[in-house]
Order: C-alpha cells, then sequence, then structure tokens
C-alpha cells in the first residue's frame, strides 16, 4: 500500500493493491475535501494510477490557492465548484490546442491540388 499525502491533509491518496474475483485489481481511494472516494484500476494501469494521484495533488493545489484567496466568502462546495471550472476551462483549452481538423481540412486540400497536377 502507498500513501500519498499532499500537504493541507485536505487531500491524500491512498493506493492499494487486491485481488477480486482471481482478478487483480488496483483500489485508489482519494480524499477530496474530507469525503472518500474510490477508483478500481485493472491491474498494470500503472500509469493511470500516477495519474490520479497527480490529479489528486493539483485539486489541493487548486483549492488551497481559492481558500487563500477566499476564505471567508467561500464554502467548500464553492470552492470545489471553482476548481472544477478551473480545471475543465483547462482541458478545453487544450482540446482545443490539439484540435488538428483545420489542419487535416488543409492537408487534404493540397493534397488532392497536387494529385490534380499531376494527373496533366
Amino acid at each position: 500500500m502507498v500513501k500519498v499525502g499532499a500537504g493541507s491533509g485536505k487531500v491524500h491518496c491512498t493506493i492499494k493493491r487486491i485481488a477480486v474475483n482471481d482478478e487483480s485489481k488496483i483500489k485508489v481511494n482519494v480524499n477530496v475535501a474530507d469525503r472518500p472516494y474510490t477508483v478500481w484500476l485493472k491491474q498494470g494501469e500503472e500509469r493511470q494510477e500516477y495519474l490520479i494521484r497527480k490529479a489528486a495533488k493539483r485539486i489541493e493545489l487548486l483549492e488551497l490557492a481559492y481558500r487563500q484567496n477566499f476564505v471567508k466568502s467561500l464554502d467548500n462546495r464553492d470552492i470545489l465548484a471553482m476548481v472544477a471550472i478551473q480545471i475543465a476551462r483547462d482541458l478545453v483549452m487544450l482540446e482545443e490546442k490539439n484540435d488538428t481538423k483545420p489542419f487535416t481540412h488543409k492537408i487534404q486540400q493540397l493534397t488532392d491540388m497536387l494529385e490534380g497536377y499531376l494527373k496533366n
């Protein structure tokens, strides 16, 4: 079992490997704002385990930042909502940044032009 602490004690991640129905599973427990959440992973998904721990740490850091900026005006639900909005915004920005559709369309246009010239 691996326990990952995260500063304030508000977020931590416990990793435990167990066998369920003759299949090895990884049970990942994450506490966010003093509430436990469990994620089950298949054996061999160590990368996912790493990402869950990293995500828990990011949640904690964002939560701490919002608590420092809005200590008295926001409760736990508000703070977690703001964290969720920020993470979702970051995800959308990454999705838009990695959108290759405009490039794929332009490459197809250029390919079609080249094929037209080569046929003549």
